[in-house]
């Protein structure tokens, strides 16, 4: 629902939707959005995709240590130019994605259980070998591509698991893992099970 069933934010105001639920029966957690319509973005939806939001972490990895590849930094030397080279990373990043979202799509599969890094090392492969690209040689690419996904670019059902937040800078104002402190591995979690708050449906 929005705040006062307002459809306009008034100056200097913004118009919120309040979406309320529960993990596991635990307390209701409330989330702040301005994705407003209800049919578009259904609550359940949002719900299950605020608990993903630390994947974004993932993101930063797949630009910083697997494209850009290990201890590489940015070249330029002029602020405009390194400006144009991390937007490039961004660009080339953008185009990855949406291959790796076009071959889970024509597979019926999670985005989630392509590796990234495969096709990373695919699609290099492929730019060395053509220096010029046509329609048709993308449609092959993706065809090779698509081709591969049961065999070499699954990785299969993501497991859930937990695992403890900690920091080795020991002068971090958060949480850290102090010297001589083992670091639990990651374990096995049961799936959540996410319930809206029965007050509010959308």
């Amino acid at each position: 629902m929005t705040l006062a069933g307002q459809k306009r934010a008034a100056p200097g105001h913004v118009v919120l939707r309040v979406v309320e639920y529960r993990v596991d029966g635990g307390e209701v957690i409330r989330l702040l959005t301005d994705m407003l319509d209800p049919e578009e973005f259904p609550a359940a939806e949002l719900a299950g995709l605020y608990r993903e939001r630390w994947e974004a972490e993932s993101s930063y990895r797949q630009v910083k240590t697997f494209q850009r590849g290990p201890q590489q930094v940015l070249r330029s030397a002029h602020p405009e130019l390194v400006f144009q080279e991390v937007w490039a990373h961004l660009v080339v990043h953008h185009c990855l994605t949406r291959i790796v979202m076009e071959l889970a799509a024509g597979q019926g599969l999670d985005p989630d259980r392509i590796s990234f890094l495969k096709v990373l090392k695919h699609v290099r492969r492929s730019v060395i070998a053509r220096t010029a690209t046509t329609a048709a040689k993308t449609k092959a690419f993706m065809s090779m591509l698509a081709a591969k996904v049961r065999r070499k670019l699954d990785s299969g059902p993501r497991r859930p698991r937990v695992a403890d937040r900690l920091l080795k800078r020991p002068d971090s104002k958060y949480s850290y893992r102090a010297k001589g402190q083992r670091r639990t591995p990651a374990r096995s979690a049961p799936a959540r099970n996410i319930t809206l708050h029965p007050a509010i449906v959308q």
